[in-house]
């Protein structure tokens, strides 16, 4: 919130856009792990997740370079959104393709007890 606190004060509307894209991000990184993980066992895909922006966040403010971090952030993490979005799927297809096989194998057994 101070950045985009900061960069509206110095009237740099691209750079506000660039840390609600940022935040949102990150915000975006944890929810797509929690929802994933609802319906598979484990989504630990990923790069950036909350250690790596937090050290690149201080990076960025102990070498004055905040601008450059922000949109290493904005990219990473949103493509670690979709790395995890994509992962899910197939897990699930995967899972969901397993149950299948094991329902179509119980079948003919269960059939052949009946009679």
């Amino acid at each position: 919130m101070g950045l985009l606190v900061y960069y509206g004060n110095i009237n740099r509307p691209f750079y506000v856009v660039l840390t609600a894209i940022v935040m949102t991000g990150s915000v975006m990184v944890s929810y797509t792990r929690a929802r994933a993980e609802n319906t598979i066992p484990s989504c630990k895909v990923g790069f950036m997740e909350r250690p790596e922006r937090v050290v690149l966040l201080i990076i960025g403010a102990l070498f004055d370079r905040m601008a450059p971090v922000l949109w290493v952030i904005a990219i990473l993490s949103n493509v670690t959104v979709i790395h995890r979005m994509a992962f899910t799927y197939q897990e699930a297809k995967r899972l969901e393709d397993a149950q299948l096989r094991a329902v179509r194998a119980e079948t003919p057994a269960a059939s052949k007890h009946a009679t």
